[in-house]
């Protein structure tokens, strides 16, 4: 089903909350990548002799033109779309299975009975504060495993000189040639290692706002 047409099926609100989502990520990947990029340069091998941020910049530019520190955007774009749905689907599966259960069941009418009373805003979360930051972990992770494919190749595509450039397809493709299909899943345990925190604390402090700004 295409974005649009699912769209359709959504409430306004919530139709107009993805485009939302999905304008700032774009916004915020298109002003963000530069900086990955020099990041990413700087660590690979020979990247220490090029010197700081600043002199990253402009080698990059001097030799490479400006559009070079937007190696990977693509493959960035492209893995947006479904690392958002990943995410929120498994959280909201977790979320909808646990508050269907005998427990989940009786935290509700526990939430509904404290209503008239004065009570913090981390008690106010549905889950409960360890529950909120597992799901975020877990979701997180699930998002991660299904995309990071794209990191690979982005990776790749940022790392390349100008000589050997070749575009994110061909760069795919010559990943998995030269390594198979679990190349394009090299380095993934220390990336979970770093989304597991992340993801969960992230998520944690969105439901929190929400409460503390009253926002549905």
């Amino acid at each position: 089903m295409a974005r649009k047409e699912r769209e359709a099926l959504l409430p306004p609100d919530v139709a107009a909350a993805e485009r939302a989502r999905t304008t700032a990520g774009i916004t915020a990947t298109i002003l963000c990548i530069p900086m990955d990029t020099i990041r990413t340069k700087m660590v690979a091998p020979g990247g220490e002799a090029l010197g700081g941020v600043i002199r990253v910049f402009r080698h990059m530019v001097e030799t490479e033109g400006f559009f070079s520190l937007y190696k990977g955007l693509v493959p960035s774009l492209v893995s947006m779309a479904p690392s958002g749905a990943v995410f929120y689907g498994v959280y909201d599966v977790l979320k909808t299975a646990y508050l269907r259960s005998p427990e989940g069941r009786n935290r509700l009418a526990l939430m509904k009975r404290q209503q008239r009373e004065e009570v913090n805003a981390i008690d106010q979360l549905e889950l409960g504060p360890a529950r909120t930051l597992l799901y975020g972990a877990i979701a997180g992770a699930c998002a991660e495993a299904t995309t990071y494919p794209f990191e690979v190749v982005r990776r790749h595509l940022q790392m390349q000189v100008q000589a050997n450039k070749l575009n994110a397809f061909a760069t795919f493709m010559n990943i998995v040639d030269k390594g198979g299909a679990p190349a394009l899943y090299a380095g993934m345990i220390p990336s979970l290692l770093q989304v597991l925190p992340s993801a969960s604390i992230s998520y944690f402090v969105y439901e929190f706002m929400k409460i503390v700004l009253k926002v549905e």
